[in-house]
């Protein structure tokens, strides 16, 4: 299955934005992990942008840039919004809510926690009335939505908006479920041949034992290591140098292998 990468956005620690973060992975800047700016999506209406939260902020900004970039219409892609975490900021704190004596919870922080909440609030800021999907599948999420996304693309024969994130979970569920730092990433996907690369994806049989993040910098590398979303950022890599790459993704029992050409005139 061959589909193509038409806009690209990502945004996390150090990572305002694709053009910043380009010029990190082409090695040209230095990647400060200390640095997050998440500005409010201008497209949410004023009381969603209020209530928005950081998880929230990161899925829409990564999302809007592709479109941008890509010259679509926002509101008129289907769209697959994933992560391994969700929010788990907002979890924290209901579990704190709970653990008090009064035990009350934030109406807002309730309809914030659900996993779909992203795609809600994109869907608002759009005014999208097309599919949108969330998916959560612990450290295989990004295949599984890569895949999706791809199959969406290539069977329907229109654009798809990916998008996953991951962010740090604060607390006790923080402890065991190390997550370093906050990244997110979006590509609009297209089933015809494009101006900047392509992807072919296949499922193979067997488990990938190489680490593909060793030609990261060390502070990227980290990253990939300790926030699944972060996975992708090898590929990011490979489309920022303009290089021709395979590497391989867990899947259950098997791997998914993502071989990357790009457009040559």
């Amino acid at each position: 299955m061959i589909i193509s990468i038409n806009g690209i956005g990502c945004w996390g620690e150090g990572l305002h934005g694709w053009r910043e973060t380009k010029a990190i992975l082409q090695g040209e800047a230095q990647h400060d992990r200390t640095s997050l700016k998440l500005p409010p999506p201008e497209s949410l209406p004023a009381n969603e942008r209020r209530r928005a939260s950081q998880v929230i902020r990161l899925a829409i900004l990564c999302a809007e840039e592709a479109c941008q970039q890509a010259g679509c219409h926002a509101g008129e892609l289907p769209a697959i919004f994933a992560s391994s975490n969700g929010d788990g900021y907002i979890i924290n704190r209901i579990l704190n809510s709970l653990a008090s004596p009064a035990g009350a919870v934030s109406p807002s922080l309730f309809h914030n926690s659900v996993h779909n909440a992203p795609a809600g609030y994109w869907m608002i800021s759009h005014k999208s009335h097309q599919p949108a999907v969330s998916l959560g599948l612990y450290d295989e999420t990004l295949s599984a939505a890569l895949l999706k996304a791809a199959a969406e693309a290539y069977a329907e024969e229109k654009p798809v908006l990916f998008c996953i994130y991951d962010a740090p979970i604060p607390g006790s569920l923080g402890a065991i479920r190390r997550t370093g730092s906050s990244f997110g990433c979006a590509f609009i996907l297209t089933p015809a041949p494009g101006p900047m690369c392509q992807l072919a994806l296949s499922l193979k049989e067997g488990q990938c034992a190489d680490d593909p993040f060793t030609s990261l910098p060390e502070s990227l590398a980290d990253m990939a290591r300790h926030n699944p979303a972060a996975q992708i950022l090898p590929l990011l890599q490979a489309i920022a140098q303009g290089q021709d790459h395979s590497f391989s993704l867990p899947y259950g029992a098997n791997h998914l292998t993502i071989d990357l050409t790009h457009a040559h005139p």
